[in-house]
Protein backbone atom coordinates (compact mmCIF):
# COMPACT_ATOMS: atom_id res chain seq x y z
CA UNK A 1 0.00 0.00 0.00
CA UNK A 2 1.14 3.61 -0.96
CA UNK A 3 0.08 5.82 1.26
CA UNK A 4 1.64 9.20 2.62
CA UNK A 5 0.91 11.09 6.36
CA UNK A 6 2.33 14.13 4.48
CA UNK A 7 -0.65 16.63 4.84
CA UNK A 8 -2.12 18.19 2.01
CA UNK A 9 -1.07 22.03 0.98
CA UNK A 10 -3.68 24.35 1.68
CA UNK A 11 -2.77 26.61 -1.01
CA UNK A 12 -4.97 27.03 -4.30
CA UNK A 13 -4.00 26.00 -7.85
CA UNK A 14 -3.59 29.51 -8.38
CA UNK A 15 -1.07 29.97 -6.30
CA UNK A 16 0.92 27.34 -6.64
CA UNK A 17 0.91 28.64 -10.05
CA UNK A 18 2.15 31.96 -8.60
CA UNK A 19 5.36 30.22 -6.31
CA UNK A 20 6.23 28.29 -9.30
CA UNK A 21 6.69 31.18 -11.76
CA UNK A 22 9.99 32.45 -11.81
CA UNK A 23 9.59 36.22 -13.25
CA UNK A 24 13.38 37.13 -13.88
CA UNK A 25 13.41 34.42 -16.89
CA UNK A 26 9.35 33.83 -17.62
CA UNK A 27 10.08 30.67 -17.03
CA UNK A 28 7.84 27.80 -14.95
CA UNK A 29 10.38 26.06 -12.50
CA UNK A 30 10.54 24.05 -9.60
CA UNK A 31 13.92 25.40 -9.14
CA UNK A 32 16.87 23.89 -6.74
CA UNK A 33 18.00 24.26 -3.33
CA UNK A 34 20.31 27.72 -4.17
CA UNK A 35 17.77 29.19 -6.27
CA UNK A 36 15.11 28.85 -3.70
CA UNK A 37 16.65 31.25 -1.40
CA UNK A 38 19.10 33.78 -0.65
CA UNK A 39 21.27 32.49 2.00
CA UNK A 40 20.96 29.21 0.58
CA UNK A 41 24.84 27.49 0.04
CA UNK A 42 26.73 24.19 -0.52
CA UNK A 43 29.75 22.97 0.18
CA UNK A 44 32.15 19.72 -0.41
CA UNK A 45 34.73 18.19 1.42
CA UNK A 46 36.64 15.16 0.27
CA UNK A 47 36.14 12.33 2.51
CA UNK A 48 38.69 9.87 1.19
CA UNK A 49 41.16 9.83 -1.02
CA UNK A 50 41.15 6.13 -2.52
CA UNK A 51 41.26 5.79 -6.15
CA UNK A 52 39.02 3.05 -6.16
CA UNK A 53 36.11 4.67 -4.24
CA UNK A 54 36.44 8.35 -3.42
CA UNK A 55 33.34 10.20 -0.96
CA UNK A 56 32.95 13.75 -1.37
CA UNK A 57 30.10 15.49 0.95
CA UNK A 58 28.05 17.93 0.40
CA UNK A 59 26.83 19.93 3.11
CA UNK A 60 23.42 22.11 3.00
CA UNK A 61 23.42 25.26 4.83
CA UNK A 62 20.36 27.86 5.04
CA UNK A 63 22.36 31.28 6.05
CA UNK A 64 24.66 29.28 8.98
CA UNK A 65 22.60 26.82 9.98
CA UNK A 66 23.37 23.21 8.46
CA UNK A 67 19.79 21.11 7.58
CA UNK A 68 21.59 18.31 5.87
CA UNK A 69 24.52 16.38 3.89
CA UNK A 70 24.41 14.04 1.17
CA UNK A 71 27.29 11.37 0.92
CA UNK A 72 28.29 10.62 -2.87
CA UNK A 73 30.77 7.61 -3.46
CA UNK A 74 32.83 7.95 -7.75
CA UNK A 75 34.73 5.52 -9.10
CA UNK A 76 38.68 5.92 -9.78
CA UNK A 77 39.26 9.49 -10.42
CA UNK A 78 35.86 10.74 -11.28
CA UNK A 79 35.31 13.51 -8.89
CA UNK A 80 34.63 17.08 -10.22
CA UNK A 81 36.95 19.86 -8.23
CA UNK A 82 33.98 22.01 -6.72
CA UNK A 83 34.25 24.02 -3.26
CA UNK A 84 31.13 25.49 -2.38
CA UNK A 85 27.79 26.99 -4.54
CA UNK A 86 25.58 29.91 -2.86
CA UNK A 87 22.58 32.15 -4.53
CA UNK A 88 23.77 35.95 -3.16
CA UNK A 89 21.15 37.64 -5.09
Amino acid sequence: MNSTTKTASNLSSENILRSAHNEVDASITTNGFLVGKVGHKVTTALSTTNLADDTVTFTFFDDAVQLYQIKIIYPAAQTVDFISAERIS
